[in-house]
């Protein structure tokens, strides 16, 4: 048995992860897309057990009340970091938590990183293309999205007009394949036992916890955290993430974080095997 945990932000997915893992004495995957960044630890939630500046290999976890957490803090900020990659390492550590005696809890809110894991997409490893990346980070993310669709026009089921770092991927994929993007990703047969938990309550409890959960960023340092990835890793294309972007005003990064959950829970009602409850 393996089990998933998903859910908007700020929906309880950590702490309730955290409760099972003890229970059945299991183990977390992170199913972030952001986490997996060392350095980024206030503004993408990540348990101050966990915070660090420094990239470690990807069969260390990190302990978070006591629970191993594995793929966090795997990466630089300027390490492209892909879906395939995550693939490869979330399989991995799967294999190393079963061979520890561990359940596998998958936990985390990055809808393409369970949709692939769940429904078993096979995803070349194809290493970045930096001139292609540098040309296509010319163009708008309109513009980018027109030239997908023309490419792929399937693509416009799973990657969202706006989500320009998921377009260029899915660009550089078809360059240098020479296939649709939305054919490589096809789902495959997969063996794995999957219980599917997901986790939320109403939009309006989900828009106080975001709101607290921006103060208590902003509390714990947020500003400098900032200033320290501006000053190390000048220009990242990262800094533009949620909670990042918006220069520490709460109110823009509450209304950042709702947009998100939205489009999670928009998401997720494709799915029919997913248990719902509150946490």
């Amino acid at each position: 048995m393996k089990y998933v945990i998903l859910g908007p932000t700020a929906s309880g997915k950590t702490a309730y992860a955290i409760s099972l893992a003890k229970h059945v004495h299991g183990a977390v995957v992170s199913a972030d897309s952001r986490q997996v960044f060392a350095g980024m630890n206030i503004g993408t939630a990540k348990p101050r057990e966990a915070w660090s500046n420094a990239p470690h290999a990807v069969d260390v976890p990190d302990v978070i009340e006591g629970v191993p957490h594995y793929l966090l803090n795997i990466a630089s900020v300027y390490t492209p970091y892909t879906l395939s990659d995550w693939l490869r390492d979330a399989k991995k550590c799967i294999a190393q938590i079963v061979s520890n005696g561990q359940i596998p809890i998958i936990t985390g809110g990055t809808m393409l990183y369970i949709d692939g894991l769940v429904d078993g997409y096979d995803i070349p490893q194809i290493e970045p293309n930096q001139a292609l990346r540098a040309e296509l980070e010319k163009l708008s993310p309109q513009e980018l999205y027109k030239e997908l669709l023309e490419k792929d026009p399937e693509t416009s089921t799973f990657i969202e007009p706006h989500n320009s770092r998921r377009i260029i991927r899915a660009l550089e994929v078809i360059h240098a394949t020479g296939k649709k993007f939305s054919d490589i990703r096809k789902k495959n047969k997969t063996d794995a036992d999957f219980e599917i938990i997901g986790i939320f309550e109403s939009f309006e409890i989900l828009r106080d916890r975001i709101s607290t959960r921006a103060e208590t960023m902003i509390h714990e340092g947020l500003a400098n955290e900032i200033a320290y990835l501006q000053t190390t890793y000048p220009n990242a294309k990262l800094l533009q993430t949620m909670n990042y972007k918006e220069d520490c005003d709460i109110h823009k990064m509450a209304q950042s974080n709702m947009r998100y959950a939205h489009r999670q829970m928009s998401w997720w009602k494709r799915r029919t095997d997913i248990s719902w409850i509150c946490a």
